[in-house]
């Protein structure tokens, strides 16, 4: 009984080379197999042998058949096997009959396969070739389809979600009062709301690694591309946190504008947001800023060129002077008054130190600058902690003064 299932098998399926190639082995998978075991295998087989594959429908001449056989199978949605079938078709059936219905059928399965490259260039390649069809809307809406589908998370390369945003606004343009309007604002608002947590992933990741500057561009650049971004009070809280930590790393010279751009930025926080919740941490930022401002601009006078410090110390007095109001701590208060006082006698020290350095007849200018810095100084600060040693310095500078006028007379 085997043996006669097994010639049957042979003769019916028209396939030797299959015969001969498994053959051997079916043989003796026949001889231990039960018989009912046996006649299911038998079944099974014959249902694979005989049923009709892509590649038959192939290797066929015949279009008709071709046709029908990938359209059954887009119906079936198997789209693995009408794939390949409608591609020949399509080019077999070129310039000879309409392939608008099989171009159709061919991108829509490669999306569903998940072929979103292939599907989108295919999609619009058919908006493109029949702009008159009644599927042209849906073919261009599925162009934007399938570059959303490509779309990746948020903290991948964002180059897909903005082909897709850009596929959504040819669609718009096309189609402004189109049927799929409301799937194309929720997909491109999604989009958005994708690049929005891209860009804030970017700057909260400079501002973790400390590149400051960066941090406090990408957020300013969030606000500008994204004015209505749910998080705007946290991004313009952490432009300020940020350009305060850029200000206080930044070089002695640059320190005084930075923190002013903390206290405007500040500004325009609470006027924006009054009511904030990050209000009092902002607040944080800007008085420590108005403090900050103060003693980098002492910093700056106090190392900045010899030549130069006269006019650094009275950016530092203006500085100071218009900072002070704001600078409600006690003893921060206190150290910046004390630093004014400092900063007048360190006028008259850098002159006479000036003058040490210069050659004998250039030495007189700067010897009278030291006399008229000490007058302002002591008139000021009659009872300073450093009145004797500039005192020193006034009246050696009156002596030299004498000396060198006297020598020009004679």
């Amino acid at each position: 009984m085997m043996q006669t299932t097994f010639y049957y098998l042979k003769s019916i399926c028209n396939l030797p080379v299959l015969y001969r190639g498994l053959s051997n082995q079916l043989k003796g998978v026949l001889r231990v197999l039960p018989a009912i075991t046996c006649g299911l295998l038998m079944v099974a087989l014959l249902g694979i042998m005989g049923c009709d594959t892509p590649e038959k429908a192939l290797k066929s001449t015949d279009i008709n058949y071709k046709k029908a056989k990938a359209i059954s199978w887009y119906n079936k949605k198997e789209y693995y096997k009408c794939i390949p079938v409608f591609e020949e078709l399509i080019g077999l059936m070129k310039g000879r009959q309409s392939t608008e219905d099989l171009y159709y059928m061919y991108a829509t399965a490669n999306y569903h396969q998940g072929d979103y490259m292939i599907s989108a260039y295919h999609f619009k390649n058919f908006y493109d070739l029949y702009p008159n069809s009644e599927k042209a809307e849906e073919c261009l809406f599925m162009y934007a389809k399938s570059y959303e589908r490509l779309s990746p998370k948020p903290d991948l390369d964002q180059s897909y979600t903005m082909k897709a945003l850009d596929a959504f606004q040819l669609f718009l343009n096309a189609y402004p009062n189109g049927k799929y309007i409301s799937e194309v604002n929720a997909s491109v608002s999604a989009m958005r709301k994708k690049l929005e947590k891209k860009a804030l992933n970017t700057a909260e990741l400079y501002y973790r690694t400390t590149n400051f500057k960066a941090a406090a561009t990408t957020y300013a650049n969030i606000l500008k591309q994204y004015p209505d971004i749910a998080e705007g009070e946290y991004v313009t809280l952490m432009i300020i946190k940020s350009n305060f930590e850029y200000a206080k790393n930044s070089i002695p010279s640059k320190k005084v504008d930075r923190f002013e751009h903390v206290i405007k930025s500040y500004a325009d926080f609470k006027d924006k947001f009054g009511q904030s919740k990050y209000l009092a941490e902002a607040a944080g930022y800007e008085h420590d800023s108005h403090y900050l401002a103060a003693m980098a601009a002492f910093e700056w006078a106090e190392i900045c060129p010899l030549d130069d410090r006269e006019n650094m110390f009275n950016i530092f007095f203006r500085e100071a002077k218009d900072n002070l109001p704001a600078i409600t701590d006690k003893q921060q208060n206190t150290q910046v008054t004390q630093l004014i006082e400092k900063g007048y006698f360190l006028i008259v020290k850098s002159n006479f130190t000036a003058s040490e350095e210069r050659k004998k007849e250039q030495k007189l200018p700067y010897l009278e600058e030291t006399v008229k810095t000490y007058y302002n100084f002591v008139d000021k600060y009659p009872k300073s902690r450093f009145s004797k040693e500039a005192e020193k310095m006034f009246n050696i500078s009156t002596e030299l003064i004498k000396k060198i006028k006297s020598n020009g007379q004679s």
